[in-house]
Order: C-alpha cells, then sequence, then structure tokens
C-alpha cells in the first residue's frame, strides 16, 4: 500500500504493512496506533485506537476530502484553526469537506475508539466511481446534500448506522479488507439517505473556555478529598458557572460533579480489588466522611456495594 507517512505528522511511523493496509504508530505518550486499509482507490478507511492525554495535528490529506468520523466509544475533541473546539460523543458521526477538517485532535477521557471513511475525491478512479456508480452513489452530491460547504455534518448513528458502526469496528482485528469494503459501501448508502435537516449543527467553544474547565477539572482531581466550591473556582478564573457547566458536560459527557464522583469510584474499584485498605480509610480519602455516603456512591456508579465488590474481585 503506498502511503504519505507524512500526512500523520513527523513523529509518525508505519510499523507494519501490506498491500492494501498499513499501521501507523502515532508517536504521541501513551497509546497512538492508526490502521489504514485503501479499500478502493480515492477511499480508505482508518481505525483509530488511542490512550493518550496529548493534542496531535491531524492528518494532512490532499485538497479535496470528505472525511467521515465515527466515534464508536470515548470522546473525540477537534480543535479547528480559528481555536473553535467541538466533540464527538460516543456512538455520534461527523461528516466534513476540507474546509471543515480540524487542525489537531484530542481526547478528553484519554482513551477512544473510532474510524474513519476518508475519500480522496480528485484520487478517485473511473472503476471506484462506477462501482459508487453502481449503487446509485455520486460523492459530490452526497458533499451538496449534506451542505458540507457551508459546515460539517454532525448526527448520533441511530439504531440501523449504529449497528454497522458495531460491524465494522468489531471486525478491525480480522484483517479482512473484502468485508471492509462492503461495509464502507452500506455506510455510504445509508449516509446518503440522510438529509441536511437531520444535522445536529455542531456546537461550538472558545479553545480558552475548554482551558479553562479543563484546568478547573484537573484541581477537582487533585483534591479528590476536599469539598470543593464550583462557584469560587469559576470566579476565580473569571468564568460563568452556567457557562463552565456546558462546557464542561461538552468536553466530558457528563456534569462536574458526575464526573468526579465516577472518577472516584474507579479508583475506589481499584483500591478495593488490589488493596487491603479499609473501606472507611478510602472513603476519607475521596472526601466521604463516612462510609454509608461512600458506599450510596458506589452502588450508584457500579450497581454493587463497596464491600460486595471486593468480595467478587478478591
Amino acid at each position: 500500500m503506498k502511503l504519505n507517512e507524512s500526512w500523520y505528522g513527523n513523529k509518525a511511523k508505519i510499523i507494519k504493512q501490506g498491500k492494501d493496509y498499513a499501521v501507523i504508530e502515532y508517536g504521541c505518550s501513551g497509546k497512538g496506533i492508526v490502521s489504514t486499509y485503501q479499500l478502493f482507490d480515492g477511499i480508505s478507511l482508518c481505525f483509530l485506537d488511542f490512550d493518550t492525554e496529548d493534542i496531535m495535528p491531524s492528518q494532512q490529506f490532499n485538497p479535496n476530502i470528505i472525511s467521515i468520523v465515527c466515534c464508536y466509544s470515548g470522546r473525540y475533541e477537534c480543535e479547528f484553526s480559528n481555536h473553535q473546539v467541538f466533540y464527538l460523543s460516543e456512538g455520534s458521526f461527523a461528516v466534513m469537506g476540507t474546509k471543515y477538517l480540524p487542525s489537531f485532535f484530542s481526547f478528553p477521557l484519554k482513551k477512544c475508539f473510532a474510524f474513519s471513511l476518508v475519500i480522496d475525491i480528485q484520487s478517485l478512479s473511473s472503476n471506484s466511481i462506477q462501482l459508487l456508480d453502481s449503487f446509485d452513489l455520486n460523492i459530490n452530491k452526497i458533499s451538496e446534500h449534506l451542505r458540507l460547504d457551508e459546515n460539517g455534518y454532525l448526527c448520533h448513528a441511530g439504531k440501523e448506522l449504529g449497528h454497522i458502526f458495531s460491524e465494522i469496528y468489531e471486525a478491525k482485528d480480522i484483517n479482512d479488507i473484502s468485508y471492509f469494503r462492503i461495509k464502507a459501501i452500506e455506510f455510504l448508502f445509508r449516509i446518503n439517505k440522510f438529509s441536511h435537516d437531520e444535522n445536529q449543527s455542531f456546537q461550538y467553544y472558545d479553545k480558552k473556555y475548554i482551558q479553562k474547565a479543563k484546568e478547573i477539572c484537573n484541581y477537582m482531581i487533585e483534591h479528590l478529598d476536599e469539598k470543593v466550591s464550583l462557584r469560587q473556582l469559576t470566579a476565580e478564573k473569571d468564568f460563568n458557572l452556567s457557562l463552565f457547566h456546558k462546557v464542561f458536560t461538552q468536553i466530558y459527557g457528563d456534569t462536574p460533579y458526575a464526573y468526579i464522583k465516577k472518577y472516584k469510584m474507579n479508583i475506589a474499584a481499584n483500591e478495593l480489588k488490589n488493596t487491603d485498605r479499609k473501606i472507611n480509610d478510602i472513603a476519607l480519602s475521596l472526601g466521604y466522611n463516612n462510609a454509608s455516603k461512600f458506599s450510596i456512591a458506589f452502588h450508584s456508579v457500579y450497581d454493587i456495594l463497596p464491600k460486595d465488590y471486593r468480595k467478587q474481585n478478591n
């Protein structure tokens, strides 16, 4: 497979390559693997498997591109050249033309599994165009239909498209390019049925607000054993409290308190499973002044009491 390594940034390197595929290590801290399959001339399928806190440059493609990015799990942050940011949540997808491709991407929850279907219009061969035509698929008409020259197209997958999501992603390790070709055509056929009216429109936020929300989140994580006042923290950063809640939820997919509670309970689960610490001591270290309140919080996240969770995992 012919692949321009520079498209993926100067830290990326190809670690495996075959006739129709390549596996690229993105060169970030933690994990960053992109597996790319050349389905047809001008159409490729990329699987993204990341576990990192890094902010990375987006792939650099040719000038006339349609990129369909599907977030299978986690959250996908896209930053544009004007420093506006939007988020793809689990089970949603975005269709973007060249004009609206992000400059950088990252993952607020660190772990993210996604895939993208990239159509390089100027590289479509006559055979590719003929194949698409046989399924009544005209890429330029899809672009016009979804008005990609005006903005990106954002939508939740729904039941039918969500099923295709799962089929594609669950087959990522099978390495069967014929299967991927069939699913890609089916995927495009479904998207061709969408209308611009179903577009949820991107919810953009300025990077300065994103940064402030992340700083507040980091502060809360660093002070898990304390009672934190969001009103005070946002006031110190000259950040409207209501706007903070909206921005935080866009970034992390949860309200601040729900996110921190899950964060605490994940720590607690690890402690219960891997240490002999007393439940009361774990509760105190996470800001709960009694084991009863801690048990209620743990049950609300894991649907099991801490003592029973420990028994199950020891």
